[in-house]
């Protein structure tokens, strides 16, 4: 019989929110720059803007302050994972700073993203101590720390940040949310 639960942590910003494109707007308007989400090719965002870590964490902050403004990164995105109910408990897994969570609750009911609960870490490395069987994120460094382990798989959501990132054991790379069912399919 299929295994039908599945404990499934989600990510938030650059998998369900395009977060970095509020932050490109929020940042050329304020250092008449023209950065489009696609020169960020490496995690360290902040490098590429020419910002410190802080002002990059403030930035990503304001844009959730402004949550209304941020897109999801694809359309139809509430249909697209309500799919992926079907395989077991779905948690928005985040770490958002603890000011900007309301924000981010705010945006997944605007946008009806079906989720039971939201999970805040303080960090990438909190995440992978959470007793979930699949993560879907951005994080490059996430999965590293999940094919570590002695159980569970990670979905690489592409972005221009981790488009280089290693395929390891129990790791699968998605270009778009239609690829995520068929592969939890197969892991029943």
């Amino acid at each position: 019989m299929p295994k039908t639960n599945f404990r499934i942590a989600m990510d938030l910003d650059g998998v369900l929110a395009d977060t970095i494109r509020s932050f490109c707007n929020i940042l050329n308007t304020r250092r008449s720059t023209a950065y489009s989400p696609e020169v960020f090719d490496r995690w360290n965002a902040w490098e590429i803007a020419h910002i410190s870590r802080e002002e990059f964490l403030r930035t990503l902050d304001e844009a959730w302050f402004n949550w209304k403004s941020i897109p999801s990164t694809e359309e139809d995105i509430a249909m697209k994972v309500s799919r992926l109910t079907q395989f077991g408990r779905v948690d928005i897994v985040t770490g958002r700073s603890e000011a900007t969570v309301p924000y981010a609750e705010e945006w997944l009911r605007f946008h009806r993203i079906p989720f039971a609960n939201l999970v805040r870490t303080e960090s990438t490395s909190a995440k992978a101590e959470l007793d979930y069987d699949i993560f879907i994120d951005d994080s490059e460094f996430l999965m590293s720390l999940i094919a570590s382990r002695l159980f569970g798989f990670g979905f690489l959501y592409t972005q221009p940040w981790n488009i280089s990132a290693k395929i390891l054991p129990r790791i699968f790379r998605i270009r778009r949310w239609e690829d995520v069912p068929p592969l939890i399919a197969q892991l029943q």
